[in-house]
């Protein structure tokens, strides 16, 4: 089992701390596919938050604290690890649309997409089928910085 389900709250908040401090030494490649990586071992469950009004989404320390784990909040989570280890206005988080449903992805640079294929780094070329419904700034949600 994954470190994000059999820890408790402090631990889990302990190891996003770590690993945002891991990821300040890597180099950029490393940095996005450390990411992608370790937040796929995060077990997801149905749709805990409403992607529709940003205003409502959880801190990151309330996902780790009460394990809010759906792919959404997933991706909101990365979100905020990548908004405070990279330099700012790179990461976004969108809410897209294929032929499956729709959900959020950060997305850097415009360019890379992360939580869309489970532990790799898409791009919008890649997935010709994607839509971005919506995208939101950083005033539109809780920013940890």
């Amino acid at each position: 089992m994954s470190d994000w389900n059999c820890s408790t709250a402090e631990e889990r908040i302990l190891l996003w701390r770590n690993l945002r401090n891991q990821l300040r030494d890597c180099n950029e490649e490393e940095l996005l596919n450390k990411t992608a990586e370790l937040f796929a071992a995060v077990p997801v469950s149905i749709r805990c938050i409403d992607f529709y009004t940003p205003e409502s989404w959880p801190t990151p320390w309330e996902i780790l604290y009460h394990k809010l784990f759906c792919a959404n909040s997933v991706s909101l989570l990365i979100y905020y690890t990548l908004s405070l280890t990279m330099d700012e206005n790179r990461v976004s988080i969108v809410l897209i649309e294929d032929d499956r449903d729709r959900f959020l992805v950060p997305i850097i640079d415009k360019k890379y997409i992360l939580n869309y294929v489970l532990g790799e780094i898409s791009t919008f070329d890649d997935f010709p089928q994607i839509r971005i419904i919506d995208s939101f700034e950083d005033e539109d949600i809780y920013s940890p910085k």
